[in-house]
């Protein structure tokens, strides 16, 4: 019987610890007002390029799990108007069991070498707004947010363990004002409509490659399906 209450202690201390270790593995790892950074471009822009996918899945195979869940709000009123600005929140979590590391710089210009003459890696990631007006007609908006970064700049990159997140602030414009787009379309009467708003985050890994006289050449590849975020439900006012 007395070698029975250490065994029990034991398991109860480990009920404490387990749980105490799942919390603190589930927390906010960062937060980024991407509104707030005044952000440097890089000196030299690729004047080519070119674009592909790698690890797609095959015909007919199961792509693999996203290792990223996104999620998307407004802060603020859930009404768009045309040519009017609004701050939107995204949260990107890590779900799967091993830790990933992402894109974290606002200003590309940190992750380019200081020769001019050096090809360099890096990777980005792309936070894009896609708005629909009722069912399924599609509208422009402005305000989408590129993160850059490369293993080589810690300062660049964050590491989000299984179950961390980060939330990034950025400011979104809807409907894009262009003179030649009526608005409100002529076939709507009322003066709010129903739709739709959603983020979607692109991964990709890019080289550039310069070239003769300072015709540089970009490869980009996206390294997963691009991620969506649940539509959220907003109004459009006239």
């Amino acid at each position: 019987m007395l070698c029975r209450v250490p065994v029990i202690r034991l398991a109860a201390l480990l009920l404490v610890i387990f749980p105490l270790a799942a919390f603190i593995e589930a927390q906010e790892r960062a937060y980024l007002d991407a509104t707030q950074v005044q952000i440097r471009q890089r000196q030299r822009e690729p004047a080519t390029g070119s674009f592909g996918v790698i690890g797609s899945a095959k015909e007919g195979q199961k792509p693999p799990p996203q290792p990223l869940t996104l999620t998307l709000k407004i802060l603020g009123r859930s009404e768009l108007a045309r040519g009017e600005a609004f701050d939107y929140e995204v949260q990107i979590r890590n779900v799967r069991d091993q830790p990933i590391q992402m894109a974290w710089d606002l200003s590309p210009a940190d992750i380019e070498p200081t020769d001019p003459r050096a090809g360099y890696q890096y990777q980005s990631a792309a936070i894009l707004l896609n708005a629909k007006l009722g069912e399924n007609r599609a509208v422009s908006l402005e305000g989408s947010i590129l993160l850059f970064g490369t293993p080589s700049l810690a300062s660049t990159m964050i590491r989000l363990e299984p179950g961390q997140w980060v939330r990034i602030k950025g400011k979104g414009r809807a409907l894009a004002q262009n003179p030649n787009d009526a608005w409100p379309p002529p076939d709507l009467v009322s003066k709010q409509v129903e739709g739709t708003l959603e983020a979607r985050l692109v991964l990709s890994v890019r080289s550039l490659s310069p070239g003769t006289g300072g015709n540089s050449h970009e490869d980009s590849r996206i390294t997963t399906e691009p991620i969506s975020s649940t539509p959220y439900k907003v109004q459009f006012r006239f």
